[in-house]
């Protein structure tokens, strides 16, 4: 997946939790089994605020995640992931720390254990749609949210983006950058046309560098995805 994908992907899942709640600060996100902690998941989280724990009993997947940037942590048993995320989460820093364990007892654990996540995003292949223990947690009252998908049939995002924001309607773009000199450049010129106000697109604009790190340098396929108004692209051009 190339970056403007990659990058796509977040914005899409920073979307999904947007749409239920501005700021995701102080709160849990769970995801379970394979792509849990792929980029877009660990990155749209921490951009919203919100700490996340990814439970996959792949090894390989959690440890390259880590690599990458995607997650701060990797750890073992669910005793140190929730150590790892109790202090950031009451302090209301984002984290996300992916835990190798295999993923039905694992839930059954945390309904014992009176753990109540905030959200649960489901990977759209995932297989733990009807387990017991995601059961559980949903009657407490823990929504769901099914992520969006980047595998078009043509390669193409299956949906595009798009907010609304101040009864407006904000239409996802996409500027690439050569270099870092040009996507800095960029960054610097959405943050000058948004409203001060505006938390959503800002925070966005602000944090995707930090938590997604290919976002960064530009390049091949850099650039910067954003949601704009149509007086703001028109703006944006001049």
């Amino acid at each position: 997946m190339q970056l403007g994908d990659i990058q796509h992907e977040a914005m899409l899942i920073y979307e999904t939790l947007i749409d239920l709640r501005e700021d995701w600060s102080g709160c849990l996100v769970l995801c379970c089994g394979s792509g849990c902690a792929d980029a877009g998941t660990p990155a749209a989280v921490s951009i919203a605020g919100g700490a996340l724990l990814a439970i996959d009993s792949e090894a390989a997947a959690m440890k390259s995640a880590m690599r990458a940037g995607y997650l701060d942590f990797v750890v073992s048993t669910l005793d140190e992931a929730l150590r790892t995320l109790k202090n950031e989460i009451r302090q209301k820093r984002p984290l996300s720390v992916g835990l190798i364990a295999p993923v039905e007892p694992t839930l059954d654990e945390i309904v014992e254990r009176g753990l109540q996540p905030d959200i649960e995003l489901v990977p759209p292949s995932s297989q733990y749609l009807s387990n017991s223990g995601i059961q559980k947690l949903r009657a407490r009252g823990m929504p769901y949210r099914i992520l969006p998908s980047e595998d078009g049939l043509d390669g193409r995002p299956t949906r595009p983006s798009m907010l609304i924001l101040d009864q407006k309607r904000h239409n996802e773009y996409f500027f690439p950058a050569p270099d870092a000199t040009a996507q800095r450049q960029i960054d610097a010129d959405l943050l000058n046309i948004l409203p001060a106000e505006d938390i959503v697109r800002r925070r966005w604009v602000e944090r995707v560098p930090k938590y997604l790190r290919e976002a960064r340098s530009g390049g091949r396929s850099g650039g910067r995805w954003i949601w704009l108004s149509e007086d703001e692209r028109h703006q944006f051009s001049d």
